[in-house]
C-alpha cells in the first residue's frame, strides 16, 4: 500500500513539474548574444597582436559559452602555403586565448585563403584588411 502511495505521488509531482516547466519554457529562456573582432595581420605574419579596444574585448572571453575563431589571407586563388598561413593565424588567435584562461573546448577554429573578403582585394589597405582573423565570442545568459 505505501508503495502504491509513493508512486502515485512521485507520478503526480512529475506531471505537475512538467506542465510547469512546459508552461514557462518561452519565458525563461533568453537569447544568446554575439560580438565579432576582427585583427588584421601585416604580410605573411602569423602574430596576433590585436589592438587596445579589442584586448578589452577579449578580456571577457573567459565567460564566453563559444567561440569561434577564423583565420583567413588577402591571396586571389588559395594555395596550400596560403592555407597554412591562415590556419597558423586562426592558431595564433586561439593561443592568446588560452594563455589567458579560456578553455580550448569553447574554441572552434576555421580557416580559408582567398575567401570571405570584408573589402576590395586590389589595394594594399583592403589587402591588410583582409589577411586577417575573425573572432567569433558567444555568450549564452544563463536563468
Amino acid at each position: 500500500m505505501r508503495k502504491a502511495f509513493f508512486l502515485a505521488i512521485s507520478l503526480a509531482s512529475m506531471i505537475f513539474a512538467q506542465g510547469a516547466l512546459a508552461a514557462d519554457y518561452g519565458t525563461a529562456h533568453s537569447t544568446p548574444v554575439s560580438s565579432m573582432v576582427m585583427v588584421s595581420f601585416p604580410d605573411s605574419s602569423t602574430t596576433f597582436q590585436p589592438p587596445a579596444d579589442v584586448a578589452a574585448v577579449l578580456a571577457d572571453a573567459r565567460a564566453a559559452s563559444m567561440i569561434y575563431v577564423n583565420g583567413r589571407t588577402s591571396t586571389n586563388r588559395p594555395s596550400a602555403r596560403d592555407e597554412i598561413l591562415a590556419l597558423k593565424r586562426a592558431l595564433s588567435a586561439r593561443k592568446y586565448l588560452v594563455d589567458r584562461g579560456v578553455s580550448p573546448l569553447k574554441i572552434m577554429v576555421n580557416f580559408a585563403s582567398a575567401a570571405d573578403y570584408v573589402t576590395e582585394n586590389i589595394t594594399p589597405e583592403g589587402r591588410y584588411q583582409n589577411q586577417r582573423v575573425e573572432i567569433e565570442l558567444i555568450y549564452v545568459p544563463m536563468f
